[in-house]
């Protein structure tokens, strides 16, 4: 490491402001370019069906930061509640590219129970697509409301295929915060299990409000019989009565129902070679250029895009190979990929890149997939019809390297005699003595850099930490990202961990506010709400002001670290 010098001795370095000038106008000039697009406006929800006691999210999109206009959401009123809203804005650059969105979210309660419409919204001269809910009448509640804490499970259907997806979901519901919460991984002998993603909401029990968290999976059994979802427990510890800062919390232990589902072999009736239970299989093509219209010696990509709502991507069988006279075909390897939003639960790309030597027509046979629908119970059949491409032009001589598309393999390059040059002729003392010289420049290098330390450093043995190292960065971004969530204990939790990073130790409440005076209100109302049960509010704004008031000072004037502290045994 470069050893540290005052500020007075370093030369001022100049360049330094023009290339931030520089990179600042390279900035502004590509937002610019994206602003001047045409902007896409979205609309969506977390859930389609709801019942009278929960809550919903509406988010509206718009993909440029600098989109202006605010959403007209006076017509949401006419069938649900505004309980909730928030605005955020972002912005990435990446591979030259800037993209950037502004983002509005609204938590919805509906008013009456039935087919609801979330209408077309207007922003500013774009409209979004209206949105259908389903609201049903709340659930008979079994639960009383006296439980702090609820732990729930259900698994849909009850009776499956072999390999067909099983929709399963564990629920939590509480009344209190978690200090700390931990639910144990599912796992189910005989099956394939997928996370399917977490969706958070309110909801009430004889008049008690309860924070919903729903983990959501996919299970695919592997083989015919009973199958069977063992119960998870959750361990969790939820804010006490005591008023003391040492009370960890009274520990809170709950089990789920364990579920059996009957799982049944491949239908008697389905004809195809390989097995395919599902919901809804699709199957597309897309050409990198027109096929009624190539010439000789052209390469075209053919790509094939195989869909399943209900099984992996691994379950889809390899397309038939694809055959042309008087072509030649080079496969690519085929992308499998679970997508983890949408209908579509796994998908197989398969791309060939067609070269035709000879002009004509050619036709591409029908691609034909059967498979089963778990709905219905009868098979059915997924088609892309046959494709004629129309090839123009002469016939083409030998193919050479350049002709090949990227997934050829280039042909390989036998060595000859290697020309005389200067370093071929270089007698072995020539290069014992470069050798000798760089040899000599390290040693001199070293020396140098040591005489160069300061007197403080020599004195103190002590070194600086640069507050911005990349571990105080990314705490102070983890920190930035749970302020926006507006939760206390991920809050608390990722203020201690900025402050470990940025003071290189880690410190409880009360440490940080004394070596952060800047944090000291922040410090107070975390305190009040986690351990004393006060309504008091975190200004996380006031906190995020704060942090980057502190990091501005420690950057200006850096402190070495104290060593003369002790780290506490057990820091909060």
């Amino acid at each position: 490491m470069t050893p540290m010098h005052p500020i007075d001795q370093l030369p001022r370095p100049r360049c330094r402001h023009y290339g931030a000038l520089l990179m600042a106008l390279i900035v502004l000039s590509l937002l610019s370019l994206g602003a001047s697009a045409q902007p896409q406006v979205r609309a969506s929800v977390d859930r389609n069906q709801i019942s009278m006691n929960d809550t919903l999210t509406l988010s509206l999109t718009v993909d440029s930061m600098t989109f202006s206009a605010d959403p007209e959401i006076k017509v949401l009123e006419n069938d649900f509640h505004i309980v909730n809203q928030q605005e955020s804005s972002r912005s990435s650059f990446i591979n030259g590219k800037v993209t950037s969105l502004r983002q509005w979210d609204y938590t919805l309660a509906p008013k009456r129970k039935g087919t609801l419409a979330i209408p077309s919204i207007t922003l500013g001269q774009y409209q979004t697509r209206p949105i259908t809910i389903t609201v049903s009448e709340a659930p008979a509640q079994k639960k009383t409301g006296s439980e702090q804490v609820y732990l729930e499970s259900d698994v849909t259907p009850r009776r499956g295929y072999v390999q067909s997806q099983l929709d399963y979901t564990v629920r939590v519901l509480t009344s209190v915060n978690f200090l700390e919460a931990s639910l144990e991984p599912l796992e189910v002998k005989g099956a394939v299990v997928e996370s399917a993603g977490e969706d958070r909401y309110q909801t009430t029990i004889e008049g008690r409000y309860y924070q919903v968290i729903e983990r959501h999976f996919r299970i695919y059994p592997q083989h015919s019989g009973e199958l069977e979802i063992p119960a998870l427990t959750l361990q969790a510890r939820v804010e006490g009565y005591r008023q003391s800062m040492l009370d960890p919390g009274r520990l809170v232990v709950k089990r789920s129902t364990a579920h059996r589902v009957r799982v049944m072999p491949p239908a008697d009736a389905f004809t195809g070679k390989v097995w395919l239970p599902a919901k809804k299989v699709d199957i597309s093509e897309e050409w990198s250029q027109a096929p009624d219209s190539i010439e000789v010696g052209d390469s075209v990509t053919r790509t094939i895009t195989l869909r399943a709502e209900g099984l992996l991507g691994n379950q889809l069988p390899a397309l038939p190979p694809s055959e042309v006279a008087n072509a030649k075909l080079y496969p690519d390897q085929p992308s499998i990929e679970n997508p983890e939003s949408g209908p579509w639960t796994g998908q197989r790309v398969e791309s060939v890149a067609i070269i035709p030597t000879q002009p004509g027509s050619y036709e591409l046979p029908e691609i034909r997939i059967p498979w089963w629908n778990t709905e219905t119970n009868r098979q059915e059949v997924a088609v892309l019809p046959a494709r004629k491409i129309q090839v123009v032009g002469t016939t083409a001589g030998p193919a050479t390297p350049n002709s090949q598309p990227q997934t050829s393999r280039p042909p390989q390059l036998q060595p000859g005699p290697t020309p005389p040059g200067p370093f071929t002729t270089w007698p072995h003392w020539g290069w014992w003595l470069v050798a000798g010289l760089a040899f000599g420049n390290l040693i001199f290098a070293g020396l140098w850099l040591a005489a160069r330390r300061t007197p403080r450093e020599e004195a103190s043995g002590t070194r600086v930490t640069a507050p911005t190292s990349p571990n105080e960065k990314a705490a102070f971004k983890a920190l930035k990202q749970a302020c926006k969530r507006k939760a206390p204990s991920p809050i608390r939790s990722a203020l201690l961990e900025w402050g470990h990073a940025a003071f290189d130790r880690p410190l409880n409440l009360q440490q940080l506010a004394t070596q952060a005076p800047e944090l000291a209100s922040a410090c107070r109302q975390l305190d009040a709400i986690l351990y004393r049960g006060s309504d008091v509010t975190v200004d996380t704004q006031g906190l995020v002001d704060g942090v980057e008031r502190c990091r501005k000072r420690l950057a200006e004037k850096p402190q070495a670290t104290d060593n003369t502290a002790l780290k506490p045994l057990y820091p909060n």
